[in-house]
């Protein structure tokens, strides 16, 4: 029973390690914000983890999706708002980002109810290649990943500048610039997945509209 479900726990457990995460990183401390950096990089292997687990013993299937999304909405808006509020990116970025979110959970939910889980939504040729397919799915994550590991990385070098002067300022700088183009370069690539993923649920869409306008 509790293999059966090992992915979802490990889901739940990385999204719990989040706020950890973010309360270490916060700390202004260079050992804890090393800290902090590590154990975001262990909550990105167990999002691998998950995922591998949930194929291993059957349960991908669309309550697990729900529970893997859910997860990673928390995970990805928390960080974001919290580089926002260090003031590392602009704060468009999580506004948009949480925006897309509960409008991709609404559409997600509909499917839902309509017995089609969230790996089963995207169907059509291009939806299917940067939504729905393995690698898609992992070059979305590893971005992700690097994005926010830029912003962890700045708060360690600000940390040690502020400690010990030995971090050269144009290194910061240059570390905060590319945290800051790369972040709009993941809100590109988030509202291209979020497009298809209305294009494809377009006709449950229709439908629940069509039943909603007939009562």
């Amino acid at each position: 029973m509790i293999m059966n479900n090992i992915a979802n726990l490990i889901t739940l457990a990385r999204t719990v390690l989040i706020f950890a995460v973010i309360y270490i990183l916060n700390s202004g401390s260079l050992t804890l914000t090393m800290l902090g950096t590590a154990l975001l990089i262990f909550v990105a292997i167990l999002d691998g983890i998950d995922g591998y687990l949930a194929r291993k013993y059957c349960n991908h299937n669309k309550f697990g999706g729900l529970i893997d999304t859910l997860g990673d909405r928390i995970t990805e808006n928390l960080l974001l708002i919290f580089f926002a509020y260090k003031q590392l990116i602009s704060l468009w970025i999580p506004l948009i980002f949480v925006a897309r979110s509960f409008f991709a959970d609404f559409i997600r939910l509909i499917c839902f109810r309509a017995g089609v889980g969230t790996f089963q939504i995207n169907r059509s040729k291009w939806g299917f290649y940067l939504v729905a397919s393995r690698t898609s799915r992992i070059l979305y994550l590893a971005f992700k990943m690097f994005v926010f590991l830029l912003g962890a990385t700045a708060l360690c070098l600000s940390a040690s500048l502020e400690i010990t002067n030995t971090v050269n300022i144009h290194t910061l700088s240059y570390l905060k610039k590319t945290l800051f183009y790369s972040s709009w370069v993941l809100v590109a690539f988030n509202l291209i997945r979020f497009v298809f993923l209305v294009y494809d649920s377009r006709s449950l869409l229709k439908k629940e509209l069509l039943n909603q306008s007939s009562r």
